[in-house]
């Protein structure tokens, strides 16, 4: 008998709060039931292997790696990545030499953080193995330091804690990031793959720019921390601002206090369905009209969704692809097949979901 060790990590959608969690603001992600399961067993050869059943891609991975091999290599970077990212905070590890296999049902460049997920099971699955005992922020930490230190990727913590943690959760990302978990609303969700990958790393890096640039104008314009900043504030300021810069501020501050008030509604016994799609309407104008991330495809996709039954819906992920997510009523399966019908286009019918969790006790003999 063989002992096969698990590790699965789901997907997330971002409710509330798009290109809030880099400028250090709320966001209200929402773990779903579309995961990343990875599997492994220990081998004896002086080198890991891995293969992704998705990608059709096998790797070798040296246990010893201290920098990515190849940058290039996507895949590899990210396995390289975690191993790099866990030596870094734990000086005397042995990297576990393991035969692993990934296998997901999270498409890729989708804005549902497949990249996150990889990475959240990974470093729980290597970490599993070492006995290593970490808790969920720990997790998210280290897939964080490796996506954003190592890879050098412009992302937020955002994707990480809401795959290790799981469920829906609120997460104020300063430093240390503050979490809590919000009530469930009796709802289900609707996700719509445009089939348009979303926003290349590069584009994604000079957007982020642009945003942060115009709100450290504002900030030092108003002496005020964003936090703090008002819509009525900024109208002050307007004749200051390139009609581009001042739609992106507007946006950004909107977005916040759109937030705000989705997590209020969220910690209230029986949250207002109808309330919380109209915010996520709100959300979706915002990134529509002042951040500029979406496209013709997400807002047929979203007036569809809307004609048919959803109460509210938006791009999810850094936007200009990827997927929309809609909240419906809690049986939304006939909603689910009108937007199909419609559209066209891979639309599944998701669930609030647990977190990462890895399993040392799943035993296989035919390995």
């Amino acid at each position: 008998m063989i002992i096969v060790y698990l590790s699965s990590a789901p997907a997330r959608v971002c409710l509330y709060g798009e290109h809030q969690d880099y400028l250090l603001q709320k966001v209200i992600p929402a773990a779903i039931n579309l995961r990343l399961n990875i599997i492994s067993a220990k081998i004896n050869k002086e080198y890991i292997t891995i293969s992704s059943k998705n990608l059709n891609k096998s790797i070798r991975v040296s246990p010893r790696v201290e920098k990515l091999s190849n940058p290039n290599d996507s895949f590899k970077s990210f396995m390289e990545s975690g191993i790099i990212s866990l030596k870094q905070n734990f000086k005397d590890i042995q990297t576990p030499l393991i035969s692993a296999t990934i296998e997901s049902l999270i498409p890729v460049a989708s804005g549902l953080s497949s990249s996150a997920a990889l990475q959240v099971g990974w470093i729980s699955h290597l970490a599993g193995i070492l006995e290593l005992n970490l808790k969920n922020d720990e997790i998210a930490e280290l897939a964080y330091n490796a996506e954003h230190n190592v890879m050098k990727i412009p992302c937020g913590k955002m994707d990480q804690y809401s795959s290790a943690y799981g469920s829906i959760i609120s997460l104020s990302c300063t430093d240390p990031p503050k979490l809590k978990y919000l009530n469930k609303p009796n709802s289900g969700l609707i996700i719509v793959n445009s089939n348009t990958p979303k926003l290349t790393s590069d584009v994604h890096g000079s957007k982020v720019t642009k945003i942060k640039n115009v709100v450290q104008k504002i900030k030092k314009m108003t002496n005020l921390e964003l936090e703090n900043i008002q819509r009525e504030d900024i109208g002050k300021y307007e004749k200051n601002f390139s009609n581009e810069e001042f739609s992106i501020i507007r946006a950004v501050v909107s977005i916040r206090e759109n937030t705000d008030l989705a997590e209020r509604e969220l910690q209230s016994i029986k949250p207002d369905l109808h309330y919380l799609g109209e915010l996520l309407s709100s959300q979706q104008d915002a990134l529509r009209d002042g951040i500029k991330v979406s496209l013709p495809i997400l807002d047929r996709i979203v007036k569809t969704g809307i004609e048919e039954g959803a109460l509210g819906g938006k791009l999810t992920g850094a936007g200009l692809g990827g997927c929309v997510v809609f909240l419906v009523e809690e049986n939304g399966a006939d909603i689910l097949q009108r937007i199909k019908t419609r559209l066209k286009l891979p639309t599944w019918l998701a669930e609030f979901d647990e977190g990462v969790y890895f399993k040392d006790s799943f035993n296989d003999s035919s390995i």
